[in-house]
């Protein structure tokens, strides 16, 4: 009786083999086949996905997932990698809903918190003890493993201060859940494309802190919800937002440089009910998902590798076919509470702190009374 988990998480995971998580997993939690399809057929749904099934229905959207369900059909790693592979997509393409058009945005982080965590950065880089990130999968490296420069205290006081700009771009109430960082990665390093957590990373962002006088310009690289692949290079002090379980992103160019650093901060709606948005990605799956396809003549698609939660492309350069063709998007950013998105347009934040508002030393008649900003 065939058993699978409906926990996999949806981030680059820590153990070694997808086999270890399932073990680890209680029988509780795992749902027979034939169970799982008699609710997806319950619930009305049939493979190849309709137009209107996509979230959202852009050709563009639709064309790369398309591609992706395809490129599943055809993977022959095992079921594990292949099941994995359609969590993955089927909660990216189909079952998660957006906030916003293009899913990703640009705009400058309150002067107050990017000094401060310049000055961390600094602090850190100059000490002669480093500590060594933990592994990560989606992170490979030639041979120098990222630093991690802690300080749990001042990334919950970030998490919160950034609260509001979050909000207003995504236009939804949320939870903060967590600030990760300061991760510095070094030379000969890529980060895998991947999605992060679906229960708790929603809406995020990426504030950069600084990189090498002289590195090579390392661009983040994410799909949009009209089927474009961005290169972004993030300035100093540039913060970008991302919906970070829903579009595929990564840095899959090697580094070239000598250190590259940024905070990374989560956040979910406040009526984000992780347990149904699991659900709902297992129950769309379809019921042929551990079938590999026969190629057809002429199909020269290439392949798609599962390494662990995040995807590889071997075949391109790389290992990501979308950089053959990208929009490339270059910082410092517009302005604090201006944000640059997909298309070229420029944003405004409407009801957020004024930026003096970060100094917890202001002078005083630099504040206005209320501390808000309308417009800007």
């Amino acid at each position: 009786m065939k058993q699978i988990s409906l926990l996999l998480p949806l981030r680059c995971i820590l153990l070694s083999s997808l086999y270890s998580l399932l073990t680890l997993l209680p029988c509780a939690a795992r749902l027979i086949e034939s169970e799982r399809m008699e609710e997806y057929h319950r619930r009305g749904h049939t493979w190849p996905p309709l137009p209107q099934d996509y979230t959202p229905n852009t050709p563009g959207w639709r064309s790369i997932n398309e591609r992706r369900f395809h490129q599943l059909s055809l993977m022959d790693n095992g079921p594990g990698e292949r099941y994995q592979g359609y969590v993955i997509t089927v909660h990216s393409a189909l079952t998660s809903q957006n906030f916003t058009e293009y899913g990703w945005g640009v705009t400058k982080a309150p002067r107050a918190v990017v000094d401060k965590l310049v000055q961390r950065l600094q602090d850190g880089l100059a000490q002669q003890e480093k500590t060594l990130e933990h592994t990560i999968m989606c992170v490979e490296t030639e041979s120098l493993a990222p630093y991690f420069l802690h300080n749990d205290g001042m990334n919950e006081e970030i998490l919160r201060e950034l609260l509001p700009l979050h909000e207003a771009w995504s236009g939804k109430k949320l939870v903060p859940n967590n600030a990760y960082g300061l991760r510095v990665y070094r030379n000969g390093t890529n980060l895998n494309m991947h999605l992060d957590k679906s229960s708790t990373h929603i809406i995020s962002s990426i504030l950069h802190v600084g990189h090498g006088e002289n590195d090579e310009p390392w661009p983040l690289v994410i799909e949009d919800f009209h089927g474009n692949t961005n290169e972004v290079f993030l300035e100093t002090g540039d913060l970008l937002f991302y919906e970070s379980s829903k579009l595929m992103h990564g840095r899959p160019k090697k580094m070239n440089g000598q250190y590259y650093s940024s905070l990374f901060s989560h956040y979910y709606p406040v009526d984000w009910d992780r347990q149904v948005i699991e659900n709902n990605i297992h129950y769309r799956i379809p019921g042929d998902w551990d079938v590999v396809a026969k190629r057809e003549a002429g199909d020269e698609t290439e392949d798609l590798l599962m390494i662990e939660t995040s995807m590889k492309e071997p075949q391109c350069p790389d290992a990501w076919c979308g950089l053959k063709h990208t929009k490339q998007w270059y910082g410092p950013a517009p302005g604090y509470g201006k944000v640059l998105t997909g298309g070229g347009k420029v944003e405004i934040l409407k009801n957020i702190p004024i930026e003096e508002s970060f100094d917890k030393n202001p002078p005083r008649e630099d504040i206005s009374s209320s501390g808000i900003v309308d417009e800007l």
